[in-house]
């Protein structure tokens, strides 16, 4: 079943470009109908459209840093959208590091118009929805949709709280799988094979070579956004689910447990704790929220970072980064819910236009134009296409430097960029399938029944995760022991025991 959904979106992911630029006309005069008759008590007419003027958008988007050029970038989105939807766009620009904690305060100021956001995870849906700050997104799918259930299809249900859908994910890598990114000068000068790197573990001989010859360079920080805590899996076993509050410690198996208790944990933290003492571990890590690892290379503060890693993963990161990278792989790839539900788009409960928000996002899941705008900037100025057909530098790229083709709709749309294969997208998608298959694949835990459990775990984590995990804890075993004895205390056995019976549940009705 699960092979089938993935080919099914491979099928409808390649299928999209045929219908690119249709239905024009159309999607602008309901734009402008829903102008009319979208409001919302809590916005007040003074954000609606003044008649004769059209409507506008407010929209939130992410980026490694917000590009100089994005002015120029929403004046060509807007040429889009008031042809194809009668309405022009506002972007309000977040940065990875801070994405979650921004997306929260703006959910929390109702006042301010907000039509629909990017880069939602599973765990902030949730959250947000049990504040009844999203809205259902069921039936405007239905009516201005149809695109996005065409090319997602059942991976909506990963985004389905209380039988609804909240959240629309985007059409990119759906298996989680770390690496890690190596400036390759420093690799190539310090003769450093990484082909035997396989594990973390297998990173600390290669920190200390590095570190030996450049002593003020840090080697371990992660990519960008700041999680609660850093725990990473390389097995390519283990589940989440979601939150990490209840684990599969092998996701072939449904049986929940205490991942912090787990000897994998401890001993993953007890190596963070020597490549602190070691001086690999950026110390800014837990309070530099402005810089991921692309960043603090691009700078020269790190020598590698880890990141995720899929086909086109080391192009990416490149283009990031500033400089030519080596990387090394870690584990095997998995595919598990929370993978395919983060990084989604949301429509607020407060919306001034959610029609034309669900229609704008429709758009980003067939119109190759504005998809590889928003991936690459303005074509001819940020990007130009070569000979070949692949897109690559243009005479002003950094002005939108941030080019990543995974968070704007549906990526199979995307010029591929130079560097990568020609058969990129749909080697993608074999990696994808080819990925280790949780047996939760599928299943979304609803949170509702211990709203107050997760909030008191919650901040338990905040409290811990990140100094133990970084290796900051004077004393690991101590400190993982004061962690696990606060979690039980805001009722982490009964959070698990509410996750253990909807996954029994789940799975008896598959």
């Amino acid at each position: 079943m699960k092979r089938k959904l993935l080919a099914l979106l491979l099928a409808a992911a390649m299928t999209m470009t045929a219908l690119t630029g249709c239905g024009g006309n159309q999607a602008a005069d309901n734009g402008n109908k829903n102008a009319e008759n979208s409001k919302t008590e809590e916005n007040g007419g003074d954000t609606q459209a003044k008649e004769g003027e059209i409507p506008n958008l407010v929209v939130t988007y992410a980026y490694l840093e917000v590009p100089a050029d994005i002015d120029a970038v929403t004046e060509k989105l807007n040429e889009i959208t008031t042809e194809k939807l009668g309405c022009t766009v506002t972007f309000i620009p977040y940065t990875y590091g801070n994405i979650q904690d921004q997306m929260a305060l703006t959910l929390a100021s109702p006042s301010e118009q907000v039509d629909c956001m990017f880069g939602m995870f599973r765990s902030g849906i949730a959250g947000a929805v049990g504040k009844g700050q999203l809205k259902a997104l069921d039936g405007l799918l239905d009516e201005y949709g149809q695109d996005i259930k065409a090319t997602l299809g059942d991976y909506l249900e990963g985004t389905t709280v209380n039988g609804e859908v909240y959240g629309v994910t985007t059409v990119r890598d759906l298996a989680g799988q770390s690496a890690y990114y190596f400036d390759k000068a420093i690799i190539d000068e310090l003769q450093i094979d990484l082909s035997a790197v396989h594990k973390y573990e297998d990173l600390t001989p290669v920190f200390a070579k590095i570190k030996e010859a450049y002593p003020n360079l840090y080697l371990a920080c992660n990519s960008g956004v700041k999680p609660e805590g850093y725990y990473m899996s390389d097995d390519g076993i283990q589940d989440p689910l979601t939150d990490k509050l209840g684990v599969l410690m092998d996701s072939s198996e449904l049986k929940v447990t205490n991942l912090f208790e787990s000897q994998e944990y401890k001993d993953f933290c007890k190596m963070m704790k020597e490549w602190n003492d070691a001086g690999y571990v950026y110390p800014d890590i837990i309070t530099d929220e402005a810089n991921g690892g692309q960043a603090l290379m691009k700078s020269g503060v790190v020598a590698s970072y880890q990141n995720v890693y899929k086909p086109g993963a080391l192009t990416e990161n490149e283009l990031l980064a500033g400089r030519e990278l080596e990387v090394a792989v870690l584990g095997e790839p998995i595919s598990y819910t929370s993978k395919v539900q983060n990084w989604s788009w949301v429509i607020p409960e407060n919306s001034v236009y959610p029609e034309l928000a669900m229609q704008f996002l429709n758009l980003l899941y067939t119109d190759a134009d504005l998809v590889n705008l928003l991936n690459y900037g303005v074509e001819g100025k940020n990007w130009v296409l070569d000979a070949d057909g692949f897109a690559t530098d243009g005479p002003d790229t950094d002005g939108y430097s941030d080019k990543t083709a995974w968070k704007s709709g549906n990526a199979m749309l995307s010029a591929v960029w130079k560097g990568d294969e020609a058969t990129l997208y749909t080697d993608l998608m074999d990696w994808n399938k080819s990925a280790n298959k949780s047996a939760a694949l599928g299943f979304a835990f609803d949170s509702a029944n211990v709203t107050s459990e997760y909030t008191a775990l919650s901040s338990v984590t905040a409290q811990y995760r990140m100094m133990i995990e970084w290796g900051f804890a004077a004393d690991v075993d101590a400190s993982i022991a004061e962690m696990n004895d606060a979690l039980y205390a805001a009722g982490l056995k009964e959070y698990m025991a509410e996750k253990q019976k909807q996954l029994d549940a789940w799975a008896a009705a598959k």
